[in-house]
């Protein structure tokens, strides 16, 4: 993996990779950063962040980049979406478990989720389907057009395979997973639990953890 570079070569490559991050911030289309980021996935162990260029934002595409580069140093930022308070308690508590995340913020609602995501542009976004105000499917429509971060939908109404995971996945979802069962009690040897933080860790690029 890349954490295991030359201390020199991994610097190397995390500079470059934030030079062509700070050109796609100020100019989205750059053809040169583009490919600058595509040829640097080309490197031993990177190979995992190229499905996530073109997707997320900038700013997101280098946290992904610090939080491979320097696992234990750099956690990615996590927002959560989810009209449930004690889910999104849940899911914080899972998160909270494995350190290369740490939550940013959390958001009730799809109209209040996009504001969170415009302001704290987190690396991922766990985003529950069945919402008021603004539902998940509204949420990554709307994030689709220039949204930062990638999307990892986290939905009881979402079953692998059906219709509502299909279009999550085509409206840009990095993943689909069921939410973690037993509502009210925290086990992470719970098999959603485990799910989830392997998903996390799959739709950013980074290595399964120990």
């Amino acid at each position: 993996m890349l954490a295991a570079m030359d201390p020199e070569l991994r610097d190397a490559f995390l500079e470059e990779w934030a030079t062509a991050c700070a050109r796609l911030a100020v100019a989205p289309g750059d053809a040169r950063a583009l490919s600058t980021l595509r040829g640097l996935c080309d490197a031993p162990g990177a190979e995992s962040l190229r499905r996530h260029i073109g997707q997320a934002a900038p700013a997101a595409l280098a946290a992904m980049a610090e939080a491979l580069l320097r696992p234990g140093q750099t956690a990615a930022s996590v927002l959560i979406i989810d009209d449930s308070p004690t889910m999104r308690r849940i899911l914080r508590e899972i998160m909270a478990e494995d350190r290369a995340f740490t939550v940013l913020g959390e958001a009730a609602d799809g109209e209040a989720g996009l504001a969170a995501m415009a302001t704290l542009q987190p690396a991922l976004t766990l985003l529950d389907i069945e919402m008021p105000v603004l539902d998940g499917l509204g949420v990554l429509r709307r994030w689709a057009l220039r949204g930062p971060g990638l999307v990892l939908v986290v939905s009881s109404s979402a079953q692998a395979g059906g219709a509502v995971a299909l279009e999550a996945l085509r409206l840009g979802a990095a993943g689909v997973v069921a939410k973690p069962s037993g509502a009210l009690s925290l086990d992470m040897a719970d098999r959603r639990g485990a799910a989830l933080l392997l998903a996390a860790r799959g739709v950013l690029g980074l290595p399964h953890a120990a």
